[in-house]
């Protein structure tokens, strides 16, 4: 099983027409099973669609530039099916409706929408919301989630580590399932004492980049980027979590220049999971 996380920085892109059919050529490529999309922006004064292959869990419905949307219209157009699933965070860059997204080559069984500070204004960008989706993988049900967190703390306000425990406790019911974790973090693996070693601390969450077999690549921010204004280094700060021991048999990083040019100021993360092997592991409890 083959799984992408990006996060699109989607309409804020130059060429970012370009830089959508570039992603949908890979997709038709690499033929990813799980698709974790974050910055799935549509813009605020756009119409809605009747009809489309993303379903929004929002109030807000989807719309005729929503990225996702274009995407999976994209791919339909080179044969290519995808069901996606898309939940409103806030306001971005004072134009976009900003949201998570979650792509998959199955049918979603069951879905899931998580929004932390759900109280404030939609134009407060501590309004995060998570969607997952339940899919029927080789005969068992399995649970992937498109996250996109807030930095550890904003503004003098600790965000993260809220946030963190209202998603463990909205998930429990998942974990009964494989379940996988992906997104971005906006919390730097080297950082000690925050967000990433609040996860690892738990020994529930395997991160897929120390499990893998073989690895290409690591961080995921090479340069200063919004919401890292003062940023001068590499950072690792998207990830692709499992619940349990899975054999991850490789982790790479793409569109990173290397592995595909960039089409975002983040590159992405493709993982690939073991289904045979992984009858042999234990669930998290």
């Amino acid at each position: 099983m083959k799984l992408l996380t990006l996060n699109t920085h989607s309409w804020v892109e130059t060429d970012q027409i370009a830089k959508l059919h570039q992603l949908a050529d890979v997709i038709v490529k690499e033929e990813f099973d799980v698709i974790a999309l974050q910055e799935v922006n549509q813009f605020h004064g756009s119409l809605p669609v009747a009809d489309s292959q993303v379903a929004s869990l929002s109030d807000l419905p989807i719309k005729e530039d929503n990225f996702a949307h274009m995407l999976l219209k994209i791919l339909a157009n080179k044969g290519q099916q995808y069901f996606g699933i898309w939940g409103d965070c806030h306001i971005g860059f004072d134009i976009y409706e900003e949201g998570t997204a979650l792509l998959s080559r199955q049918p979603f069984q069951e879905t899931q929408k998580i929004t932390f500070r759900s109280e404030l204004d939609f134009e407060d960008v501590r309004r995060r919301t998570v969607v997952g989706g339940s899919v029927e993988v080789e005969g068992e049900l399995q649970w992937f989630y498109s996250a996109h967190f807030s930095w550890w703390e904003f503004k003098g306000e600790a965000l993260f580590n809220e946030e963190w425990r209202t998603f463990e406790q909205a998930i429990q019911p998942s974990l009964k399932h494989p379940t996988y974790l992906l997104g971005d973090f906006n919390n730097d693996a080297q950082k000690l004492a925050e967000g990433y070693q609040l996860i690892q601390a738990q020994q529930q969450w395997q991160d897929s980049f120390h499990a893998a077999q073989e690895k290409n690549g690591e961080h995921t921010v090479t340069k200063k980027i919004a919401g890292w204004d003062e940023n001068k280094q590499k950072l690792r700060i998207d990830y692709v979590f499992t619940s349990r021991a899975l054999p991850v048999d490789s982790y790479q990083t793409i569109f990173d220049g290397d592995n595909y040019p960039m089409i975002s100021d983040h590159c992405g993360i493709v993982v690939e999971i073991n289904q045979e092997e992984k009858g042999s592991c234990a669930y998290a409890s």
